[in-house]
């Protein structure tokens, strides 16, 4: 590949500069997500009669913590587009437009799969533990092993149905991302907006269809390849829908970067 278009010695520069400029606010942030995570399990367990959370909760709460705090996070991806100035200085940083895409997207979402949950078992057994000093509960440690299994459930065509639940999850976190990409103020709630009125306005599209057209009661044949009529082919179906959203927004954002280096 040209060094135009991608260097890695380039790269590696440049994510080096992106954490250094970046690194209070990196820490101001761990520092607020570990202290609300700490204060949310102590009045949860205070609710439940100051039992120590076990398993169901440690899962629950990982869901909830890194959904609510990764949307937040990538929601303000591209910090410099939200003024002139700003967006000035971080364009005439030496790199490819390629680069600094690559550079943001790891910065913002791959903190979400890494740090995040590995945060959350830190302060999980530091409150359980600092809980253990003043009740006379026990607190079981839960294995870091935890973070990463999943109970599978019992149905054909596991790889698909797989698929199906990393690319929504994909989804989830690559949308904020492109939201960030295309406006420069308040883009989490612009993105979030712009998505409610999409799923409002598909689902009055597929209600209309459905119930007044009287499409629900259409059995389509065999050679109808587009609707699913079973289990697997739904999965096949919606997890290629899901990996074709997350190509195009993930295109959309990169060109609106594109955009902005012209």
């Amino acid at each position: 590949m040209s060094n135009n278009i991608f260097s890695g010695k380039r790269f590696l520069l440049l994510l080096k500069q992106h954490f250094i400029h970046n690194n209070k606010i990196l820490l101001y942030s761990i520092v607020a997500y570990v202290g609300v995570v700490f204060l949310i399990l102590s009045i949860g367990q205070m609710g439940n009669n100051a039992q120590p959370h076990d398993l169901e909760n440690f899962r629950g709460f990982l869901l909830a913590f890194v959904a609510i705090f990764g949307i937040l996070f990538v929601g303000y991806s591209f910090p410099a587009f939200r003024s002139k100035e700003n967006t000035i200085n971080y364009l005439m940083v030496p790199g490819s437009v390629p680069e600094k895409f690559i550079v943001e997207f790891i910065s913002r979402v791959g903190v979400i799969f890494i740090l995040l949950p590995m945060l959350y078992w830190v302060t999980f057994h530091l409150q359980g533990y600092f809980f253990t000093l003043f009740m006379d509960f026990e607190f079981n440690p839960i294995s870091f092993a935890y973070l990463t299994k999943v109970d599978v459930p019992e149905i054909e065509n596991l790889s698909w149905f797989s698929t199906l639940i990393v690319s929504a999850v994909m989804l989830g976190f690559v949308l904020p991302f492109t939201g960030a990409a295309m406006f420069s103020k308040q883009p989490l709630v612009k993105t979030l907006f712009s998505v409610a009125v999409i799923v409002i306005f598909y689902s009055a599209v597929i209600y209309i269809v459905l119930e007044p057209l009287g499409l629900g009661k259409y059995n389509p044949n065999d050679s109808v390849w587009l609707i699913p009529r079973e289990q697997t082919g739904a999965f096949q179906f919606f997890a290629c829908a899901l990996i074709l959203a997350n190509i195009v927004m993930l295109f959309v954002a990169y060109r609106k970067l594109k955009e902005k280096e012209v």
